[in-house]
């Protein structure tokens, strides 16, 4: 019989549904545990068992788990989504598996106590910041506030509410709007704090990294394009980055520095960051592989499947992480430009003939209703794409500019959402 890897919910995207076909290639029966089957989009191909509980409460699950499986038959926990990591360490830390620490998980949820752990590291660029839980309170630092800026909630993931506010009006109509929120899109409770910082210029980078028993691996560095303001829209990345070899020693050492800080000892990280005066900016710190296809990225330029190595270190495996990139690998998303309904989509076709191009997904349909794009929700497609030069892998990826998505008419935010 074979042993399982528990999976405590998992990503939307594609690589949520890669990682229960991976745990079959290694010999292990992959076990979905989730409240919502019907969130998963190919899950019904997927030849894994699925326990449907609650899986937003770490008890109940601790309760749930003994009544389906004997505990020598577990081999690991682990997940894909953002939002259950501390889930997972929790259950990792009662039942004796392999894992972070709970607290550096908890840590790495939520961004203002990164910010406040880190704040003192001298290898890190230290932005202001100020957390806010209540609106009255943004007149008590509106003096200390500079702009443009950046406000988020420290509890959500996908770039879901990050917005660049250039006045105090917009600072406060984006408050509003976050203290709001008592529930993120898996109904979970949300922390109802919104991080108020400093607004930092300049290109921006991934940093994937992977540990094993306290030692780092960093696998690379990723070149992110964003767009799309005052939203902070991810619209394509390229691995490895192009960047020169004195931004990568800056990265190293910052990144060896911050894990240090913040107890990381297990499985990956993916970080968001910018140089600034030769020091690392952290944007964002992500207890997990990175999301918009990167693991696939990476994969496709160095031939080692990030994803697998995950879950590897979760069933006790050794990853193997020491592979040299061999090519660049790149995506583009396609993004509707405008709010409204689908007529047509056209030029798809023409993308999966190009030489070099390695995936085409579109769920752009007729008839779809679309708002505009303010996170990584609501992207419609993507292309992947490998060559041997960086303005050839550019090029590729630009024909995605040639796809159109037309719409039969246009609509209003407010009208779409009544």
């Amino acid at each position: 019989m074979k042993r399982k890897l528990l999976f405590i919910e998992s990503n939307t995207t594609g690589t949520g549904m890669l990682a229960l076909q991976r745990t079959k290639e290694l010999g292990y029966d992959p076990v979905l545990l989730t409240s919502e089957p019907n969130r998963y989009e190919g899950l019904r191909d997927q030849s894994c068992e699925i326990v449907v509980c609650d899986t937003n409460d770490p008890e109940k699950l601790a309760e749930t788990i003994p009544l389906h499986f004997k505990r020598e038959d577990i081999a690991g926990i682990t997940t894909t989504s953002e939002y259950y990591i501390y889930t997972v360490a929790l259950l990792a830390k009662r039942f004796g598996w392999r894992g972070n620490p709970p607290i550096a998980m908890k840590t790495c949820r939520n961004k203002a106590a990164v910010r406040a752990m880190l704040r003192d590291l001298p290898e890190l660029y230290q932005p202001w910041f100020f957390t806010v839980d209540h609106v009255q309170q943004l007149e008590e630092i509106k003096q200390h506030i500079k702009f443009p800026c950046i406000v988020k909630p420290v509890d959500d993931s996908g770039s879901n509410q990050v917005v660049k506010c250039l006045s105090f009006t917009e600072l406060h109509g984006q408050v509003k709007e976050i203290l709001a929120v008592k529930r993120n899109v898996r109904q979970q409770p949300t922390a109802q704090v919104a991080l108020i910082e400093e607004y930092v210029e300049g290109p921006e980078y991934s940093v994937e990294v992977f540990s094993y028993e306290g030692r780092h691996s960093i696998i690379g560095i990723t070149d992110k394009s964003i767009g799309g303001e005052p939203y902070c829209i991810e619209t394509g990345h390229i691995f490895p980055s192009l960047a020169s070899n004195r931004i990568k020693t800056v990265v190293e050492t910052g990144v060896l520095s911050m894990l240090k800080k913040l107890d990381w000892r297990f499985g990956p990280c993916h970080l968001e960051i910018k140089i600034v005066d030769e020091k690392l900016f952290l944007v964002e710190c992500n207890g997990r592989l990175a999301g918009g296809m990167i693991p696939e990225l990476i994969r496709h330029a160095t031939g080692m499947d990030v994803l697998k190595e995950q879950l590897k270190a979760a069933v006790g495996l050794s990853p193997e992480l020491g592979s040299q990139p061999l090519q660049y690998a790149g995506i583009r998303f396609l993004i509707p430009k405008e709010a409204g309904e689908i007529q047509e989509v056209t030029g798809i076709e023409q993308l999966r003939q190009l030489p070099g191009v390695k995936e085409v997904v579109c769920r752009a349909e007729p008839g779809k209703l679309v708002q505009r794009v303010v996170n990584a929700y609501g992207r419609l497609g993507y292309i992947i794409a490998a060559a041997a030069d960086g303005k050839e892998l550019h090029q590729l990826l630009s024909q995605m500019d040639n796809v159109e998505v037309k719409m039969k008419e246009r609509v209003s935010v407010a009208e779409f959402s009544e």
